[in-house]
């Protein structure tokens, strides 16, 4: 039996300000770090599907690693932070605010999802991409969120622990999937490496 194997990246740093909430908007990537984009070539598999989660940041890192050819996945997409998208952290005030600082895994921000909700989201993605994609490399250029939500499903965490993980950018986390029997059991290899 082969393994359903999921190698996670995170796109390269955003040129845009980090004092402002990027979350789902479309900002460019600082592709300038070429010593990492090498590394991470020759650590892919050659034979992949490639999926990116449609914001330009993540098909940007995808096109430097090597590819043009990737699947646009909006599922895969950052935490929809709504009507902050845009906005400075250091500029926000209110009761929503406070809310959302008091338990930001459960509280959402105007218009848009929690961090929890972010997790259902893309543990279905994942999910079905793993069932369409069985025993295959599945390459994914997604964010940090995205990939913190990968583990949760993966090691069935609350939501908590999985916003615990740092994941630096152009880093490599691998997830795969062992067949076994009527159950699939989820084997993570490094994360943020």
């Amino acid at each position: 039996m082969t393994n359903t194997h999921w190698w996670w990246i995170r796109h390269a740093k955003s040129l845009g300000d980090p004092a402002i909430i990027h979350g789902q908007d479309d900002v460019d990537a600082d592709l300038s770090d070429l010593e990492s984009i090498s590394s991470l070539k020759q650590r892919l598999p050659e034979k992949a599907i490639w999926l990116t989660s449609g914001i330009k940041r993540s098909n940007q890192t995808a096109e430097a690693i090597g590819t043009k050819n990737f699947i646009e996945t909006p599922g895969l997409m950052e935490q929809d932070f709504g009507d902050w998208t845009g906005k400075r952290w250091i500029d926000l005030k209110g009761d929503s605010v406070r809310k959302f600082w008091l338990n930001f895994i459960t509280e959402k921000p105007p218009g848009g999802e929690s961090f929890i909700q972010m997790i259902d989201r893309v543990s279905d993605t994942i999910n079905t991409l793993s069932r369409e994609y069985e025993n295959k490399n599945i390459v994914a250029i997604a964010h940090s969120g995205t990939i913190k939500a990968a583990l949760a499903n993966a090691l069935n965490l609350f939501g908590q622990s999985a916003s615990s993980f740092q994941i630096s950018n152009l880093s490599l986390t691998e997830i795969e999937i062992v067949p076994d029997g009527v159950h699939r059991i989820w084997n993570v290899i490094g994360v943020n490496r």
